[in-house]
């Protein structure tokens, strides 16, 4: 049995290959583990070499003990997953930072030596045969098998990119196991990531002691090049800690080998090259600047000199973020405490959603959620001005108000409203050029207590023939909270009370037709274990979340439309959030594309609409 074993690396290419001689495994976000089994002792070992068997606590370790194993060494990835099940670096680093030890799981993807034998000249599809019957294939509890697809890869991963995964690994299912890096083994990311030296940091501008951006580089040669700062994905506690961290790094002089503008020198603290960052980003700049960077963690498994530029064709081709002359004061202000997400950081969202989000919030009198100290302090749910309003954020007046209300009419007004707090936006129905006449409506499917995802997927199905029956398209998406919204655009033919009496006549008719499953009525007392059809968004004055809207709870999440082959157990109601949603956008065509084109008078339709007599 051999010792330490240089892990294979793959080779990162600008799209997946193809034929089936590829298997293609999803790329887990964690740190890559080589794990040593013999005679009941266990050994983790970092992918430099290092001993890290006592630093993720005993669950792994043990459950790696009991394999019906003697010997083994097997290669795979240390993960911690949200409760959607995605593997998140951040939430690692968190675990780490915080001392949690029972959310840890190993996804084993190779293995090496095997009671006796070195596996490493076998052919991989041979090496996870023995590794599936070793692990087994039931997808629970601390070490799991990593299983792959042999579909073809673009598929795989435009499935992987529409779920917010980091990408995926594909391998040549006869390669054998080579240290180093080759090209058997290929890896395509959904969104541009990899790891930068932290070289200097600005302190925060709303907090003592806590970092509010890093400098960062990567090496070309012996030169370290600066590529931009980073300045969100920095928890409260993570962005003390490391000030805490660098304070004690620091140094006099720049470690970069050319002189950094006064711009970009402008409160920088400079510190010994040696921390490494792992990054999301959007991609470079024509100078060679990241773009619209997030902090994801640290990385104590490489070293600093190992890190140079990736780059492919993907992460250069990204979009031009839209300009704004709206100034974001004190970008570093956390919105989102425990996922770090800044100002700054929902801006940079806003930046990606707002070509699909623009239709369908410009023109609107917008009701807002506004949490001027982040998700854990006050909350004002907003529809007038207030005191110091924004130039971008224009007023609007309804005939029936004597206070204007609040609207947008481009992408300054959505940074307007970020410098606000404004971490909901809720638009009205019907446009401000016609406040009578609704030009959509909307379902709220709102599930009570016990009551099974698979069950909110089946009401939204069964809304959606409804609609069907009656003329109307219908397109669906997450609500960012604990159910879906089914949305049909319609002609704005109808005023707002035969809207409202449409809608009832539907939530109605499900109560009717099935009392154990749905209510169409408020009282809490009567929805345990049923899902409340709720119609009452369709009345004047009244508003929904739009799509692609924040939501001003934990995580992060996003309101987030669907095709309607998505809709699956894998994609809960706060699925998605600020750090998916981008990747999910860039890759993944817009289910939504077609919806201000499907609209369709309801007026004739509204006798239809009555709830079906009980028998």
């Amino acid at each position: 049995m051999p010792g330490f074993v240089e892990p294979m690396l793959a080779t990162l290419s600008k799209a997946p290959p193809t034929g089936d001689r590829w298997l293609h495994e999803i790329k887990f976000d964690g740190y890559r583990l080589q794990a040593r089994v013999e005679d009941g002792k266990v050994t983790l070992w970092t992918r430099g070499g290092l001993d890290w068997t006592h630093k993720f606590g005993d669950a792994v370790p043990e459950a790696l003990r009991n394999l019906p194993a003697r010997t083994a060494l097997i290669d795979g990835e240390l993960v911690v997953e949200n409760e959607s099940g995605v593997a998140q670096f951040s939430l690692l680093q968190a675990d780490l930072s915080d001392g949690r030890l029972d959310r840890f799981a190993y996804y084993a993807f190779d293995c090496l030596y095997l009671d006796g034998y070195d596996l490493r000249e076998t052919p991989l599809i041979e090496r996870k045969a023995r590794l599936s019957q070793l692990v087994g294939t039931g997808g629970v509890g601390a070490v799991r098998f990593s299983s792959h697809f042999v579909e073809d890869g673009k598929l795989v991963l435009q499935r992987a990119c529409a779920l917010g995964l980091e990408g995926i690994v594909s391998k040549t299912s006869q390669s054998v196991y080579v240290s180093g890096r080759g090209k058997s083994w290929v890896k395509t990311k959904c969104s541009a990531q990899q790891e930068f030296v932290i070289a200097g940091y600005v302190p925060s501008s709303t907090g003592r002691k806590a970092i509010g951006s890093l400098a960062l580089g990567v090496y070309d040669g012996d030169d370290l090049r600066y590529v931009g700062r980073v300045g969100t994905g920095f928890s409260s506690g993570v962005a003390e800690a490391l000030f805490a961290q660098l304070d004690a790094m620091r140094i006099r002089s720049s470690p970069f080998a050319k002189r950094l503008t006064t711009a970009e020198a402008r409160q920088v603290r400079y510190v010994k090259p040696d921390l490494i960052a792992e990054i999301d980003f959007r991609g470079w700049t024509g100078d060679g600047l990241l773009r619209q960077a997030s902090f994801q963690g640290l990385r104590e498994d490489k070293l600093a000199r190992e890190i140079v530029r990736e780059t492919t064709m993907a992460t250069n081709a990204a979009p031009e973020r839209p300009t704004s002359s709206v100034t974001l004061t004190h970008p570093d202000r956390i919105y989102w405490p425990d996922e770090g997400v800044t100002k700054e950081g929902l801006a940079d969202y806003y930046a990606e959603a707002w070509p699909f989000m623009k239709p369908l919030i410009i023109g609107r009198a917008l009701a807002l959620v506004r949490c001027p100290d982040g998700i854990g302090g006050q909350t004002f749910f907003q529809k007038h001005a207030w005191k110091g309003l924004n130039r971008n954020i224009v007023l609007v007046n309804d005939p029936t108000e004597p206070e204007p209300l609040i609207s947008i009419r481009d992408f300054d007004g959505l940074m307007a409203l970020v410098q606000s707090a404004a971490l909901e936006i809720h638009p009205w129905g019907s446009t401000v050029n016609d406040w009578e006449r609704p030009d959509m409506i909307v379902m709220d499917l709102d599930p009570g207590d016990d009551v099974e995802w698979t069950e909110v997927i089946a009401a939204a199905e069964e809304v959606k023939d409804r609609l069907k029956t009656l003329g109307l398209a219908s397109f669906v998406k997450t609500s960012g909270g604990k159910g879906l919204h089914v949305v049909s655009p319609i002609k704005p033919e109808a005023k707002w009370p035969a809207v409202k009496a449409f809608t009832k006549g539907i939530a109605d008719s499900m109560a009717a037709d099935s009392p154990d499953r749905f209510v169409s009525t408020i009282p809490k007392a009567r929805r345990h274990g049923k899902i409340l059809i709720d119609y009452l968004r369709n009345q004047r004055g009244m508003t929904a979340v739009s799509a692609y809207s924040t939501r001003a709870r934990p995580g992060a999440p996003v309101s987030t439309p669907l095709a309607w082959d998505e809709l699956s157990p894998e994609i809960g109601p706060a699925y998605f959030n600020t750090r998916n949603t981008p990747a999910r956008l860039a890759s993944v065509a817009d289910p939504w594309a077609e919806f201000r084109a499907a609209a369709a008078p309801i007026e004739a339709e509204t006798k239809k609409a009555k709830p079906a007599r009980k028998r």
